[in-house]
């Protein structure tokens, strides 16, 4: 990830596309918290945060929630939806967790954030680190199906790619594309197993507010989420 907070130039109005759009509101929040399952009296820390959307369904299930994002902007506007009960801060996904101790956190939800960072074995370690015994990661991230099809050449590329968030092109990332067999890999590397894989169906309302949509995730996935568990025959990280 670079020194500038990678949606702070579109922060605001990513904010406001995403509380409604088809790809966040109908297809990735659905997956992701269907794959954090009951989350009710658990800590669970909400890495990349955004505006605090999932954080807050997160809460309104009964977890307390710990968030941060690196983006300034976006952590403000997560404070304005959790209102005054609320553990948010400003902070890097490349950098360890220090205000966290081993074992603290039940669940880890990292939302459409993964494919942003360059040592992500060293950020999938510090939250093996954090997690209780029994704890579980959420992630989810692209496709590399749908990269592969946008970005063409081999599907077994590994590198750093620039997309747009934005139909218009305006909102520029830089995104880390790599098959599936590399993603495994670094699950492996950061002592996780994949506990569960998750190619996302679009929810049902899609079909009525974004027919198109609909019809085209019916087709290819855009993303995929993974439930992650600590591998017992792994040593700590």
């Amino acid at each position: 990830m670079s020194d500038r907070p990678i949606y702070e130039p579109f922060a605001a109005e990513y904010a406001d596309h995403a509380v409604d759009s088809p790809y966040n509101a109908f297809y990735d929040r659905p997956a992701v918290l269907g794959l954090a399952g009951d989350v009710s009296g658990l800590t669970v820390l909400d890495a990349a945060c955004g505006p605090g959307l999932y954080a807050s369904e997160l809460r309104r299930r009964g977890a307390r929630v710990i968030a941060f994002d690196q983006s300034p902007t976006l952590v403000e506007l997560a404070r304005e939806r959790l209102g005054t009960d609320r553990d948010l801060r400003v902070h890097d996904l490349t950098e360890p967790l220090h205000w966290l101790g081993d074992g603290s956190v039940d669940l880890v939800v990292l939302a459409l954030a993964l494919h942003y960072v360059d040592d992500r074995v060293a950020m999938l370690r510090e939250f093996r680190r954090v997690l209780r015994p029994g704890g579980a990661a959420i992630l989810s991230t692209h496709h590399p199906i749908a990269d592969w099809q946008e970005f063409g050449g081999s599907y077994f590329a590994v590198g750093a790619v620039e997309v747009s968030l934005s139909p218009k092109n305006d909102w520029p990332v830089r995104v880390w594309r790599r098959p599936l067999t590399a993603m495994f890999a670094e699950f492996r590397a950061a002592g996780f197993l994949v506990d569960e894989l998750l190619e996302p169906r679009p929810d049902a309302e899609m079909a009525t507010r974004y027919p198109d949509d609909y019809a085209e995730l019916e087709e290819t996935p855009a993303f995929i989420a993974f439930r992650l568990i600590p591998d017992p025959a792994s040593s700590s990280p």
